[in-house]
């Protein structure tokens, strides 16, 4: 959502409270069970004030889903500059990726959001995150870091084991990943690393 051309600092100071907000309440109780007057209460602003700045509450969704790519985007850059081999940019990004409020949010889209513009926005960006992450696999299988095999497969496989862990251990936004990254940087290891391989 563009915001007038009248926007001062101060707006769009309580856009981003309003973001913000949004997100850590849509993560603890799903799209379809968040209602605006939970978001505008916890800010203590009026329930129309909201409509200042989103025009529903899909339009908040997807606003919200677009931020938490953003912070994506930003970690696909970041890890790409770190200086060390592939299999560990997949686990150093893995890590810091599923720790990122909202996170869980952009794994399963409500369908009913399709009929908005940006949407389409939101499938661009996931199908060129994708890509990234495609590339760090098969680089990671020339430079003898990560097993040969399918490398959209591989990515498929873990992102789809992330996502079936999240839901076995329950986990939820605004509570530690920590608990199990140990056992996430195994499991990477034990499905794709060469070294792990020859020690098998």
């Amino acid at each position: 959502m563009t915001l007038p051309a009248n926007n001062t600092p101060k707006r769009i100071k309580k856009r981003d409270d309003i973001l913000e907000s949004a997100v850590n309440i849509f993560s603890l109780n799903g799209y379809s069970n968040t209602r605006l007057e939970q978001i505008t209460e916890s800010l203590g602003l009026t329930d129309k004030s909201i409509y200042y700045y989103f025009s529903s509450k899909g339009d908040l969704f997807i606003e919200v889903a677009l931020s938490i790519q953003t912070k994506l985007y930003k970690l696909i850059k970041d890890t790409e500059d770190l200086d060390c081999n592939h299999l560990s940019k997949i686990k150093i990004y893995t890590n810091k990726a599923m720790s990122i409020t909202g996170i869980t949010l952009l794994m399963k889209l409500p369908e009913s959001l399709s009929e908005f513009a940006k949407f389409n926005d939101i499938k661009s960006r996931e199908s060129a995150q994708y890509k990234h992450w495609t590339n760090w696999f098969k680089k990671g299988q020339l430079e003898g870091s990560i097993i040969q095999g399918n490398a959209r497969e591989q990515r498929n496989f873990l992102f789809g084991s992330l996502f079936h862990l999240h839901r076995w251990y329950g986990i939820k936004d605004n509570e530690s990943y920590s608990q199990i990254q140990p056992f996430v940087e195994q499991m990477i290891d034990r499905m794709f690393s060469t070294e792990y391989q020859k020690v098998k």
